[in-house]
């Protein structure tokens, strides 16, 4: 049981990413924004906005800028703030409430500036099964960025995480955390 439950958190994430295509390739361009002064609040600005289970009309209302649909897939809003191009996209359920955000960003390498320690694939296979956010941080040497979170429905609405260290050349180490706590995957992206 617990394997199916994984499979379905895995594949709401995987789902997630690939409808948000836009939120990170590790091209080795200049950044997105133009901006070499970012801050964390500058990047979090419409994520930490939107609270889960918040109405779209709530978040329409808190963050004033018109989102766009997602093609791909329904009930998927994304918020940009067109002076960073930092965002956030919305999952709603069928009633209209937020039960998932995940950070909208053009380049994974904006990002880098909140890893403080550089990552390596070698960590990323030697992270063991049952870890718990916790013991990754302790073995990569910091606290990861969250990109996204998620309700799990079939969990009693328990949140998911998905947190990246990110290195300046756009690599990234990336770990799903379960509901409990305890990692679900973790990927390396070169």
């Amino acid at each position: 049981m617990k394997r199916l439950k994984l499979s379905i958190v895995m594949g709401i994430a995987a789902t997630l990413i690939l409808v948000l295509t836009g939120c990170g390739g590790s091209e080795n361009g200049g950044s997105a924004t133009g901006q070499s002064d970012l801050s964390r609040d500058t990047v979090y600005e419409f994520y930490d906005a939107v609270e889960l289970d918040q109405t779209k009309a709530e978040v329409d209302a808190k963050l004033r800028v018109t989102p766009t649909e997602s093609a791909q897939m329904g009930n998927i809003f994304t918020y940009v703030n067109e002076d960073s191009g930092f965002g956030v996209s919305v999952m709603f359920d069928e009633n209209g409430i937020a039960t998932s955000k995940t950070l909208f960003y053009s380049m994974t390498k904006d990002l880098a500036f909140l890893t403080k320690k550089a990552v390596t694939k070698e960590q990323a296979e030697n992270i063991p099964d049952g870890a718990t956010y916790d013991d990754v941080k302790n073995m990569l040497g910091g606290d990861g960025t969250e990109t996204s979170v998620t309700q799990i429905p079939f969990e009693d609405n328990k949140l998911s995480y998905i947190r990246v260290w990110i290195n300046p050349d756009g690599t990234m180490l990336q770990v799903v955390f379960l509901t409990d706590g305890t990692i679900g995957k973790v990927m390396f992206f070169d």
